[in-house]
């Protein structure tokens, strides 16, 4: 890697995100069901491999569903869209169909879905925007010994068969577990077979009692490397970096890369505070707009209506059954809600 070339590569993809995407930097957040997963060998980098043998009754690692729907109604005041919703393996169909009905009918948006490989025939399309591969890294021998109940191939199908529903397609990546320089190359083809929509990249985030645990990260002019090379040659696509607390000032680095999209933070335990503010910053400081807030405490209560958003309210209609069991709900989403809110507050006063 030239890292005078990554920078110079990085200034043309960056005027290439202007051209193609307007001046503006979103936040988006996983939405996650649950901390178990049912795969018998997890992906080896995960957290919640780590926790699977300490799980005596998975159904209890499940999060409530007022829990995910008062979290997916304080997104959407705060103009956070979800970046999809996930979880361990092991949902029925019925209950992701709940799930989905529910918190697109709250969000008043259609929403991506990355839970492994999906039945389109029982699944309700309508409230789909697209569904998510969990490639993580196109190294195949790589891919092969971190997440051996992944196979890329049933993913790629499955991403092929969405485009026959005219639903949007992406995949993740996860940087730092050893892939190369020279497979680059190996994702660049892979988004051109697939004709991808968007691409999330991690850099990992090693876990404790995982094989990970004393590796470091990937670094910032390399993350910039591939960021910028996934946009110089598929400027239209929609590109969505992660990052962590400890690497918060990487973010500009790679807006300046090429990125859309900010994600993976801890959000309600450093919304308004230091942390969510040097997140406002550094978007900012790369001369770019930041849609939705990390600090506006008047949106999160819900005293005011956020206008720099990248919502935009579309019809969503739901089945009776969800709707009664949404009424059904309501005093326990309010009360969900207040409580998130006076946690935060909490923090932010101490």
């Amino acid at each position: 890697m030239n890292p005078l070339e990554v920078m110079e590569n990085s200034i043309r993809a960056y005027k290439i995100t202007t051209k193609h995407h307007r001046n503006f930097v979103d936040l988006k957040r996983a939405l996650f069901l649950g901390w178990y997963c049912d795969l018998i060998d997890p992906c080896k980098f995960c957290y919640m491999s780590t926790q699977k043998n300490k799980i005596k009754n998975p159904k209890l690692a499940r999060r409530k569903l007022e829990s995910i729907l008062a979290e997916a109604i304080l997104m959407k005041r705060i103009g956070w869209k979800l970046e999809f919703i996930s979880g361990g393996y092991g949902y029925t169909v019925e209950e992701l169909n709940t799930i989905l009905e529910l918190v697109a009918y709250v969000q008043k948006s259609k929403q991506y879905l990355n839970v492994g490989v999906v039945d389109f025939e029982s699944l309700n399309i309508e409230v789909i925007e697209g569904i998510v591969g969990a490639i993580e890294t196109v190294n195949e021998d790589l891919h092969n010994y971190l997440c051996p109940q992944k196979p890329i191939n049933k993913i790629k199908e499955m991403l092929l068969k969405a485009k026959d529903y005219n639903l949007k397609t992406g995949i993740t990546i996860i940087l730092g577990m050893g892939e190369k320089e020279e497979d680059i190359d190996k994702l660049l083809d892979l988004i051109e077979e697939l004709e991808l929509d968007r691409i999330t990249f991690y850099s990992l985030n090693p876990q404790r009692d995982t094989i990970f645990e004393s590796r470091c990260s990937i670094t910032t002019l390399e993350y910039m490397n591939w960021v910028s090379s996934v946009r110089l040659n598929f400027p239209k696509i929609e590109i969505i970096t992660g990052t962590w607390l400890d690497k918060l000032t990487n973010i500009g680095p790679l807006i300046m890369a090429g990125s859309n999209t900010i994600t993976k933070f801890p959000l309600f335990s450093i919304f308004g505070r230091k942390e969510g503010l040097t997140v406002e910053t550094e978007i900012k400081s790369s001369g770019r707009d930041l849609l939705g807030t990390f600090s506006d405490i008047d949106a999160l209560s819900g005293k005011k209506i956020l206008k720099n958003t990248s919502y935009s309210d579309e019809e969503v209609v739901i089945s009776n059954r969800s709707m009664e069991l949404l009424d059904s709900l309501k005093s326990n989403i309010d009360y969900k809600i207040e409580s998130y809110i006076s946690k935060i507050l909490k923090r932010i006063n101490n």
